[in-house]
């Protein structure tokens, strides 16, 4: 969720776990450009991650947070696709675990692909920010387990864990019928 990526991001803010340096990636495009900003756009990605894992980073944060009119996302999967293939031929993958914050999963085949085009963690905003917004409205009044009676930011934490072990169980359900029993194993498979 979106307090564990915060975990993630700042666990070397101090600069005591060098380790665990981590590196956010851009993942936008200018769309007054067209295809060729895109292909533009990918190779920028490309050459800034090799860039950060040169200089120490060991966890890349793909996001393609605040688009506007001008910007939008690269497709995800493209995106994971494009880090992932291009860290393998520069070897440099094993030195890097891939992070996904997008907008564009909501299902657990979403999640599962982008596992499946290496990343090892996924964080749905997108999502997260949906079910807030369903809690405020008042479309979601209750969760299972929630407190009756909670105050929203409660209840939009319950709802948001829910929906996490949803997409985590649905996983573990698509790699079990594959045959694949580690995440490690399906991770860029």
């Amino acid at each position: 969720d979106n307090d564990e990526l915060a975990k993630i991001w700042h666990v070397n803010a101090d600069g005591d776990m060098p380790g665990f340096a981590c590196q956010l990636i851009d993942g936008r495009f200018r769309v007054h450009g067209g295809g060729e900003a895109l292909a533009a756009a990918i190779e920028r990605v490309r050459r800034e991650c090799s860039v950060a894992v040169d200089a120490g980073a060991r966890i890349l944060i793909l996001s393609d947070r605040d688009c506007d009119a001008d910007h939008a996302p690269i497709p995800s999967l493209l995106l994971v696709s494009a880090v992932h293939q291009h860290l393998i031929r520069t070897g440099q993958r094993t030195k890097v675990g891939l992070v996904v914050e997008t907008g564009e999963a909501r299902e657990v085949h979403h999640v599962a692909l982008l596992i499946g085009y290496g990343a090892a963690a996924v964080n749905p905003y997108l999502a997260f920010e949906s079910i807030e917004d369903l809690v405020a409205s008042g479309a979601i009044t209750e969760v299972t387990g929630a407190s009756p009676g909670s105050d929203p930011e409660a209840l939009a934490g319950a709802a948001i864990a829910k929906y996490v072990k949803a997409l985590s169980k649905g996983v573990l359900k698509v790699m079990s019928k594959m045959g694949i029993s580690t995440i490690a194993s399906y991770t860029g498979a």
